[in-house]
């Protein structure tokens, strides 16, 4: 078996002056969204074995905020250039790549290529564009990743961050 979780990063400021996309930052009802994202996992239990993340400031600190909450070690939250802006293939791609030891990956990047992966392995579930800090987690019947796809998904579950607390999401 094999479970990958994917999410979006939470809410980053509005672009600065600089124009840097890759600088921004979360804003302050981001870092609480990631923070409660993270418990939320920790209290399904569904912990992964390691954290990959975009190069983005925004998708870095919201890995980092899931992994504190989750308490991972800083040696098993990993940079991956790749990730930035990543279509589905090549965010596939990364995951196929995944060595065999862990059986559960938690991949913190950037939409649309994280919707269209979800829409790609889950065609019929119903499950919409990721809002800022949500997450799908698909476990497959499956003894390597390369194997993942529809075809071998056993279970799926979405987590949003609390509404009440955090109101709309774009």
């Amino acid at each position: 078996m094999r479970r990958l979780t994917l999410m979006r990063h939470a809410e980053a400021r509005w672009q600065d002056a600089t124009g840097d996309d890759l600088a921004r930052t979360l804003s302050r009802r981001g870092i609480a969204a990631a923070e409660a994202m993270g418990k939320r996992l920790l209290e399904l239990q569904l912990v992964p074995e390691r954290v990959i993340m975009g190069p983005a400031q925004r998708t870095r600190q919201t890995a980092n905020l899931m992994a504190r909450e989750l308490s991972l070690p800083p040696r098993l939250v990993q940079p991956e250039e790749g990730l930035y802006l990543a279509s589905a293939a090549d965010i596939l791609a990364i995951v196929r790549a995944t060595g065999p030891r862990i059986t559960h990956l938690l991949v913190v990047a950037h939409n649309p290529g994280l919707s269209d992966l979800i829409h790609q392995l889950v065609p019929r579930g119903g499950i919409s564009t990721l809002t800022s800090a949500a997450l799908c987690s698909i476990e497959f019947d499956a003894a390597a990743w390369p194997a993942i796809g529809p075809e071998c998904v056993k279970d799926v579950r979405r987590e949003v961050p609390p509404s009440r607390m955090f109101g709309l999401f774009r």
